[in-house]
């Protein structure tokens, strides 16, 4: 029962997410939330200070879709999970793939520790793009 808890939560982020929904982005957090962007060296701490900054995101890059690249792994109190994002952020496109971590308490995030990476302009994700971008909660990019 718990696994699927925490998976309706990350299917229910990567659509919020896909839809710019940030009202329900942010009640997916606990009111002490740590959020941590490792690439971007942004640590915020509380619902609002999320907000703020999702609201910064979607302004800068509203585009921008976020698919799984498979189910997520999900335990205890924990889940991970596999993303590719791609967006036109104020005229610069960004490509990224990363791993989320969520550790979850009473069903909102207590802390979320994202770490992205720059794709390599391989072309790879030119090839899957257009299944990211086709479904607001899409499982996996290759599908």
């Amino acid at each position: 029962m718990l696994e699927q808890r925490l998976n309706g939560l990350v299917f229910g982020f990567v659509g919020a997410w896909n839809r710019h929904d940030v009202d329900a982005l942010t009640t997916l957090y606990a009111d002490d939330a740590l959020y941590e962007d490792l690439r971007l060296a942004v640590t915020l701490r509380g619902r609002l200070a999320i907000l703020a900054h999702l609201r910064q995101v979607f302004g800068a890059c509203a585009d921008a879709v976020l698919a799984l690249g498979a189910e997520p792994v999900v335990g205890d109190d924990r889940a991970y999970f596999e993303w590719m994002t791609v967006a036109d952020c104020d005229g610069l496109i960004q490509e990224l793939r990363g791993v989320s971590v969520m550790l979850v308490e009473d069903g909102r995030i207590v802390r979320q520790t994202d770490y992205p990476h720059p794709l390599a302009p391989s072309g790879a994700f030119e090839r899957t793009s257009v299944a990211v971008g086709a479904v607001e909660d899409n499982v996996a990019w290759g599908e």
